[in-house]
């Protein structure tokens, strides 16, 4: 298995952005500047932070951590930004006697922005006007020598000019500061902002800009651009709501140059999950020489050729064992869907790996023999189509026949809940993968896979923000609601999965009647507007406890299946439900068949 977390070891080929990064760092000319790592969750952006430190960890060169998310809610974040960059800074050097001296000015003045963000939150008139009985003195246990009372008499006797003032001289003494030092460069990395609340993400800019934007100095910010974008968005909500984005000016003025971390390509995703495979099968020596000959092959090699594969590797490594051969056609077999159902995103990849790995061992446990690649290409199902793995898994304890057998003999007949198969394009393409399955015991494989609905698989589809943003609509006013499911075409077959998951396991847990009958109606329009879902959605249809199905669920599966191909899937289905206990769902089913 492989350690989920951040890596300074780049198993992507990320040199050409660290070389673009470094190119700015190094330029006097782009200097001061404030970079923005941008990239989905899991795409890098911390490993890529990492590999920048470790290049420019120089003995003239200071590099400052900073992760927002760690002081969130405990201290006011442009506060605890000034205050870890002034104790790094002190923390990193023997400082002569005039470096002193800036530096006991910087601190002091950020002890007095301590007292004015106290201050400023119960007001300095009430103060004045002895409204209240604010205990100054627990504000200022850190910051005795200071004179309370003669500053607050300043702050209201000068009121914004004095804050404005203070600002003005933290920015000059840090500038004076960084000149005695002598450092060529003070590197400033901002990770895990993403992770802040708005306010949070906008304090931090604005320290940047307002207090340590000098010279010699860079801003490193890792983050996911669209929640930057809706941070300034929320923070500022008097913003303009035209065609034209206002928010992006605000953010073009506080990052000067945005690098932008792509979803990795088929040829991409294959070489990195053969990287992880290596690892298992190679000593930290032989790992290391092996990536770096994979990475500094010649320029020339065509860009959509995998540069670790199973038909290249023996030109790049002698003796090759068989079983990382056999994990290198793993790679070749399921990289194509794997590609596609995870948006090319590492992490994702790791965790799907780490998974198919775990059961592997689980069955090791068991005395169970199973087949990685028949386990990896039933996990491929159990991720994207959820609900057909259910109906699959059911459907072995239910039918003497290995389902999977029928479907891939054309030449035998199929149960007819399971004819839509052959007609769902992602279906189809995933039974003809290799290995096909019909001679396999299947039900070994899914004893592992049996937790209850499939929660580490269903935890592990994260939400873009535009998803999460049109599955928050789908609950507001009719027309926010019409407009989301019109936006829903637009987004990945990832995040359309993972929304219909969401409303099926709302629908499931609710008891509330008419919100039920909400959720139906709102499950509907998603499918119909996205109709990769339809199979999915007659999959759940067919799986879900009928005790908790409606009249009204009769019309609407009819309405979805009508002149598609799972129309006579659709009608299979209301022939079960016509001999349902719940009396109601049978006789709506049953008029319907007339």
């Amino acid at each position: 298995m492989w350690n989920d977390n951040e890596t300074h070891q780049d198993l992507i080929d990320f040199k050409y952005l660290t070389d673009s990064v470094n190119l700015i760092i190094n330029n006097d000319n782009l200097i001061p500047s404030t970079i923005g790592i941008y990239g989905d969750w899991g795409s890098g952006k911390s490993s890529l932070m990492k590999m920048i430190e470790l290049e420019n960890t120089k003995p003239d060169n200071l590099i400052i951590k900073f992760n927002g998310w760690l002081f969130e809610g405990y201290e006011d974040a442009k506060i605890a930004l000034l205050t870890t960059l002034i104790d790094e800074i002190i923390k990193s050097r023997t400082w002569d006697e005039k470096a002193k001296k800036y530096l006991s000015r910087l601190v002091k003045r950020i002890k007095w922005l301590k007292v004015i963000t106290k201050v400023g939150s119960i007001g300095v008139n009430t103060y004045m006007a002895n409204q209240t009985n604010f205990d100054f003195t627990k504000v200022a246990t850190d910051i005795s020598a200071l004179e309370i009372d003669d500053y607050i008499k300043e702050v209201v006797d000068e009121n914004q000019s004095m804050i404005d003032k203070g600002i003005r001289e933290f920015h000059k003494d840090f500038e004076s500061l960084l000149k005695e030092t002598k450092l060529k460069r003070v590197i400033v990395l901002i990770d895990d902002l993403d992770r802040c609340n708005p306010d949070t993400i906008i304090s931090t800019l604005e320290a940047i800009k307002l207090f340590l934007f000098v010279e010699k100095s860079v801003f490193i910010i890792s983050a996911d651009e669209r929640l930057i974008n809706y941070a300034v968005k929320k923070r500022f909500p008097e913003l303009p709501s035209t065609d034209y984005d206002v928010s992006k000016d605000y953010i073009e003025k506080l990052i000067h140059f945005p690098i932008r971390i792509p979803s990795l390509s088929e040829a991409e995703y294959e070489a990195y999950i053969n990287l992880l495979f290596a690892q298992l099968h190679l000593n930290p020596d032989e790992f290391e020489k092996l990536r770096n000959k994979v990475f500094t092959q010649s320029i020339d090699v065509d860009l959509s050729v995998c540069k670790l594969s199973n038909e290249n590797i023996q030109n790049i490594l002698p003796n090759v064992s068989e079983h990382m051969k056999k994990d290198f056609i793993l790679s070749k077999q399921i990289n194509p869907i794997l590609v596609s159902v995870l948006s090319g995103n590492p992490r994702q990849c790791k965790r799907f790996l780490n998974m198919m790995m775990l059961r592997l061992n689980m069955s090791i446990s068991k005395g169970v023999t199973l087949k990685k690649n028949v386990l990896a290409k039933l996990m491929l199902l159990e991720y994207f189509k959820t609900e057909s793995f259910n109906k699959l898994v059911k459907a072995s304890y239910e039918v003497e026949d290995n389902i999977l057998l029928l479907l891939e003999n054309s030449t035998k007949q199929t149960p007819k809940s399971f004819e839509s198969w052959n007609s769902d394009p992602w279906l189809k393409k995933w039974m003809y993968i290799e290995p096909k399955l019909g001679e396999e015991n299947l039900k070994l494989y899914f004893y592992f896979t049996k937790s209850k609905n499939n929660i580490e698989f269903n935890t592990n589809k994260r939400l873009s923000e535009e998803a999460k943003t049109i599955l928050k609509n789908l609950f507001e006013s009719d027309l926010v609601s019409k407009d989301a499911i019109r936006q829903s075409s637009q987004l990945s077959n990832v995040d359309k999965n993972a929304i219909f998951s969401e409303l099926t396991n709302k629908l499931i847990t609710e008891e509330d009647l008419s919100k039920r009958s909400n959720l139906n109606k709102i499950l509907v329009l998603f499918v119909k507007q996205n109709d990769i879902l339809i199979s999915e959605y007659c999959a759940f249809m067919e799986n879900i406890s009928e005790s908790i199905l409606m009249p009204s669920n009769v019309p609407n599966l009819l309405s979805i299946t009508k002149n598609t191909n799972h129309q006579a899937y659709g009608v299979t289905i209301l022939e079960k439900w016509s001999k349902s206990s719940n009396t109601t769902l049978a006789t709506a089913s049953k008029n319907k068949l007339k």
